[in-house]
């Protein structure tokens, strides 16, 4: 399979994560997925494989961070890292949009 992607909203998504694996410096397997992806705005069987477990993943990941941050902030009303808590929401959200689109193509 090979899917070409013509929805804006996915193709700001898939460059919004390889834009952060850019700014990170890393350059693994996923990273390397991200840029070959929003470079090509195509995704075969391969990709759609390793990006669907990356989101996976790295939603655990952040649904467990979310979680501690919003228990901290709500103990440390002084502490304002409320604008890091609706940035992580954002990328919950995308990565959300981006598993339904996933799941929508197969």
């Amino acid at each position: 399979m090979e899917h070409r992607i013509e929805e804006e909203e996915i193709l700001a998504i898939v460059h919004n994560i390889a834009e952060d694996f850019r700014y990170s410096g890393e350059y693994e397997k996923y990273a390397q997925l991200f840029y070959a992806v929003d470079a090509t705005k195509t995704i075969n069987d391969n990709a759609y494989r390793d990006m669907k477990e990356y989101l996976e993943t790295s939603l655990r990941e952040l649904r467990k961070d979310l979680a501690w941050r919003k228990e901290f902030l709500g103990e440390n009303p002084q502490i304002r890292e409320k604008q890091l808590t609706e940035t992580m929401k954002k990328i919950e959200e995308e990565y959300l949009t981006l598993l339904a689109y996933l799941e929508k193509i197969v």
